[in-house]
């Protein structure tokens, strides 16, 4: 249990309203079946119960870190020394025509199906890519050569002193899979996307095609995994390629590491075969990386955060 300062459990209920929860397994809450117990654990299902509950992690000098869907992320076997808050504060509604704007923990097909509803396109490579708005604005997520924060104009966030701050596009310095928000101390309350007018069948048929084109290759959902494990990397040449097509390259779908694995249709995936630990998909990930580093020279880099159990910052 955290040593920190005495009195977060009771402070909870007085200013949130609701108690915290305590030793709860973080493998029931991440897409990779895998982690520890947190000292803390508490569900956030308002803006106001998800800026009080950080709040109070930081009055009691108590680390933290909110997660959404539970994907993206790889738990330690030894949990969490701190509080992890779940995002779950979800809500959608539109602004004019072609303006919408969502909670943080509004999961990514209530966006896309929000949008078939209105007739406004744009979004359509986000089907079949889990997890909430909150974490695809974090990681600028993307496919099919489009990236949510191509489509962000305006965003409203909590910063490090613990105020409300509206901020435009350009604050997040968008990237490849990237958002200032991986290294910053802001997080994200709500978030405006500028989207066109389109026609509901071509918009339901894109998402379908891009539904069909991940269904080849990617993991079934019933398959314990976190997602594409490594970003594309960049060849010397200035060119960006496929991980999994180095990964091929080097054997990596005949790597397994205890219980985790390739996924046999796409090296790019490191799934939980059979009761996997952190340990042995970083063992395995680590592997992979150095085979690609002698093979090509080139480094990659994971795209699956580690949360230890020892946050350094709080």
């Amino acid at each position: 249990m955290y040593s920190g300062k005495v009195g977060l459990e009771e402070r909870f209920p007085e200013v949130v309203g609701k108690p915290i929860k305590t030793a709860i397994p973080l493998k029931e809450h991440a897409s990779f079946k895998i982690g520890g117990k947190a000292d803390y654990f508490f569900t956030t299902f308002s803006l106001s119960e998800l800026v009080q509950a950080v709040y109070l992690a930081r009055e009691f000098s108590v680390p933290y870190y909110v997660i959404g869907g539970g994907y993206n992320l790889l738990f330690d076997d030894y949990g969490f020394r701190g509080l992890i808050i779940k995002n779950c504060a979800m809500g959608i509604g539109l602004r004019g025509k072609t303006k919408i704007e969502t909670l943080s923990g509004t999961l990514l097909p209530e966006l896309l199906t929000f949008c078939v509803d209105k007739g406004l396109k744009g979004l359509e490579f986000l089907a079949g890519i889990p997890g909430s708005v909150g974490g695809a604005v974090f990681g600028n997520a993307g496919a099919f050569d489009h990236a949510i924060g191509d489509f962000l104009t305006e965003a409203l966030l909590l910063n490090e002193k613990g105020k409300q701050v509206e901020v435009d596009r350009n604050f997040f310095a968008f990237d490849y899979r990237y958002s200032r928000l991986r290294t910053s101390r802001e997080l994200l309350l709500k978030a405006t996307f500028e989207l066109e007018e389109g026609d509901i069948k071509e918009i339901k048929s894109r998402i379908d095609e891009n539904l069909a084109k991940r269904a080849k290759k990617q993991p079934p959902w019933d398959v314990a995994c976190a997602g594409s494990y490594f970003k594309n990397p960049v060849l010397p040449d200035g060119k960006r390629v496929p991980a999994a097509y180095l990964l091929d390259q080097v054997g990596a779908k005949n790597v397994v590491v205890g219980g985790a694995a390739v996924f046999k249709n796409h090296a790019n995936f490191i799934i939980n075969q059979r009761g996997a630990t952190s340990q042995n998909v970083l063992n395995l990930a680590q592997e992979l990386k150095k085979r690609v580093k002698e093979k090509f020279g080139v480094e990659l880099e994971e795209e699956v955060i580690f949360l230890s159990s020892k946050l350094s910052k709080t």
